[in-house]
C-alpha cells in the first residue's frame, strides 16, 4: 500500500489584520515572517550597497499591496544589543533623530503592544506616524520584531 503525502510550500505570514479585528502573531506566524525574509523567489534586488539590500516583490496584476524587505548588516553591533535598543523607546528618542514623539498605548501579551510613532520625513514629503501592532519574539540566532499598521480608537497627536 502506497502512502502519500502532501507537501505544501509556505505561502508567507497569514494575514493577522482584519476588517474588523487584528490577531496577535503567533509563534507559525514568526515561523512564516522568518521564512519570507529569507525567501529569494519573486523578488528583486533593487538597491544593494554599503551594506544595505532592498528588494521588491514582483507585483501581480490583481495585488494592491506592495511589499518592500530591507537587509541592513550591523557588523559591530550584536543582534541582541540591537533588538534591545528598538524597543527602548525612551533611548530611541536620543539616537534617532527623526523621532517626533512614541509611546506606548497597550500592552497586548509578554510580546506585543499598541503603540505610536511619529517621524520627520525630508522635503518635500510630509512627517508622518502610525500606530503599529508591534510583536517580538527571539528565536535562536535570530531576534524577530514584526509590525503592522492598526487602527485604534485611542487619540494619539496626528497632525498630518
Amino acid at each position: 500500500m502506497e502512502k502519500s503525502a502532501a507537501v505544501t510550500e509556505p505561502q508567507g505570514p497569514r494575514p493577522v489584520l482584519g476588517r474588523d479585528s487584528v490577531q496577535v502573531p503567533d509563534d507559525q506566524d514568526f515561523r512564516s515572517f522568518r521564512s519570507e525574509c529569507e525567501a529569494e523567489a519573486g523578488w528583486n534586488l533593487t538597491y544593494s550597497k554599503a551594506g544595505v539590500s532592498v528588494w521588491v516583490q514582483a507585483v501581480e496584476m490583481d495585488r494592491a499591496l506592495h511589499k518592500i524587505k530591507c537587509r541592513m548588516e550591523c557588523r559591530d553591533v550584536p543582534a541582541e544589543t540591537l533588538y534591545d535598543v528598538l524597543h527602548d523607546i525612551e533611548y530611541r528618542k536620543k539616537w534617532d533623530s527623526n523621532v517626533i514623539e512614541t509611546f506606548d498605548i497597550a500592552r497586548l501579551t509578554v510580546n506585543a503592544d499598541v503603540g505610536y510613532y511619529s517621524w520627520r520625513c525630508p522635503k518635500p514629503l510630509k512627517n508622518r506616524d502610525v500606530i503599529t501592532l508591534r510583536s517580538w519574539l527571539p528565536m535562536g540566532t535570530d531576534y524577530i520584531i514584526m509590525n503592522y499598521s492598526v487602527k485604534h480608537p485611542a487619540p494619539y497627536p496626528s497632525g498630518w
